[in-house]
Formats: C-alpha cells, sequence, structure tokens
C-alpha cells in the first residue's frame, strides 16, 4: 500500500501522464469523420455517466462457440463479458513513457462484497471480426496468463507484480496459445492488423477505469452474477479481502482521472475541429 506522500506524488504524476496520453489521442482522432468523431465522444460521455454499460455478459451462441473452443470446465463459473472499448496502460514492453499497451481482453478475479469473482470480458467488435484461430488465440493468452499470475500469487502472496514480472508472463503464456489454438503466423499478422483498426475507431479509456467499470459492474448486476462468486481459499486472499474493504479511495480517484481525460480529449478536439462546436 502506498503511504500518504508517495500516493500524492504518485497522483500527481498519474494526472501529468492522463493529460498527455489525451493530447496524443485526439491527434489520431484527426483522420476521422467528424461523424465518426461524435459517436465515439457519445460513448466516452456515456461510460463516464454510466461506468457498467461499457461491459454486456456473452451469452446464448457466442458464449456456446467460445466455450467449444477452449473447453466449457475451463469457463465454468467464469463471467465473460464483451467489453464496448479499449483499455490502455503505459507499455510493459517499450521504455519511453509515451508508449502504451492496448487491451483487447481483460481477465481479472475482484474480491467483491463476499465473494471473489472470475471474470474475461473482450473487446466486442474484436469478436464480431476475428476469425476463428484469433480468437481462440485470444482467449488461450488471457487463460494461461491467468493460470501463470494464479501460480505467481500461490507462491508469492497479493503483491503488486513489477513491469518485469507482467512483461514475462505474457510473453510466456503466448506459445501454448499459439499451439492450443493452431493460429498461424499469417493469422497473428492479420490480427495485429485488426487490432490496429480497432484502436483507430474505439474509445480509449484507462485501464483504471476500466477495472472500476467492471467492479461496478458487479453491484448493477449482482443478483443475477452472485452466484458465479467463490470464497476465499488462501491466507493470502483472506489477507487481501481484508484491505480491499478497508480501501475505496482508487474508485474516486479513477473517476476523477477518467474525468480529467475525457474534458482534455475534448479540449483538444476543439482546437483542432472547432467548428465542431465539441467544447
Amino acid at each position: 500500500m502506498f503511504g500518504e506522500k508517495d500516493r500524492e506524488l504518485f497522483e500527481r504524476n498519474y494526472r501529468t501522464w492522463i493529460e498527455s496520453v489525451a493530447s496524443s489521442v485526439a491527434e489520431s482522432m484527426k483522420h476521422l469523420e467528424r461523424s465518426e468523431i461524435e459517436v465515439i465522444l457519445g460513448r466516452y460521455k456515456r461510460y463516464q455517466s454510466d461506468p457498467p454499460s461499457m461491459y454486456t455478459a456473452i451469452t446464448g451462441d457466442i458464449r456456446a462457440q467460445i466455450e467449444e473452443m477452449v473447453g466449457r470446465d475451463r469457463l465454468q463459473n467464469i463471467l465473460l463479458l464483451s467489453m464496448d472499448a479499449v483499455s490502455f496502460t503505459p507499455s510493459i514492453f517499450a521504455q519511453h513513457p509515451g508508449v502504451l499497451d492496448y487491451a483487447f481482453a481483460m481477465n481479472r478475479r475482484f474480491f467483491f462484497k463476499i465473494y471473489w469473482f472470475p471474470i474475461i470480458a473482450i473487446n466486442r467488435t474484436y469478436i464480431e471480426r476475428a476469425s476463428e484461430h484469433e480468437l481462440h488465440f485470444a482467449l488461450e493468452h488471457e487463460l494461461t496468463q491467468n493460470k501463470m499470475y494464479t501460480e505467481h500469487i500461490d507462491t508469492h502472496g497479493h503483491k503488486y507484480l513489477k513491469v518485469d514480472e507482467k512483461r514475462t508472463i505474457s510473453e510466456q503464456a503466448i506459445k501454448p496459445a499459439i499451439e492450443r489454438s493452431g493460429i498461424t503466423d499469417e493469422e497473428r499478422a492479420k490480427e495485429h492488423g485488426l487490432m490496429n483498426e480497432i484502436v483507430a475507431s474505439s474509445p480509449l479509456v484507462p485501464k483504471t477505469f476500466a477495472e472500476t467499470s467492471l467492479f461496478e459492474y458487479l453491484e448493477v448486476h449482482w443478483d443475477s452474477i452472485k452466484d458465479l462468486g467463490v470464497k476465499g481459499e488462501t491466507e493470502s486472499e483472506k489477507e487481501f479481502e481484508e484491505m480491499l474493504s478497508q480501501e475505496h479511495g482508487w474508485i474516486d480517484f479513477s473517476h476523477e482521472i477518467y474525468g480529467l481525460y475525457l474534458s482534455k480529449l475534448k479540449q483538444e478536439l476543439d482546437l483542432t475541429y472547432r467548428e465542431y462546436g465539441y467544447v
């Protein structure tokens, strides 16, 4: 946990960083048509007023297709969602602070109220446009990383992973994901192209806010998802539960950061597209 001074420094640096990212995102939207920008901004604003709207439960034929790909038993008791955005973080693969990593899938295990909830969220457009091998690869990569994170927690407890540890887990999960999905080098190249297209036409949100929205999704849909929750099994999990029950400041900070990000984004777009009257 942060000390008070450490937290103040972190939050100050994060605010500076998020404004810089907003300027870069606005710059990347220059090639879009006015109507496209208005649609994306509308989605940004909807997330601000209704964060859980970023997610939709995956059910029916799509869920059945995914279960057939990876095995129904591996998705048992997992909340499977589609995500109507792309989240970003500072890159774990590049040293330059301006480089971002984009997440088209998120694999989380949240403690909420009295239970732990395993969750996989996949970008909606990616689900719609990816080939079967591409989608299978993405799912296998998330499931393999989840297994590796679980093993890490069993060994080291719920401590924050260092950047190099996250990078190692991500890289080591690629080979088994390729083998299990059967994806080819050509298909992986096409997948990268698809990801670039999605980034260029989707709302890009800070990972902190994407996680907050996911957390708030659990609150809104508690009655329909509570049966998926599981009790903590290890001492490490029980200690983490106690810590989380006492610390909710990160949710407020996440909302503040998203508001700052959206305000800066609209300001930059107004400078670029003043005739559109966004601000």
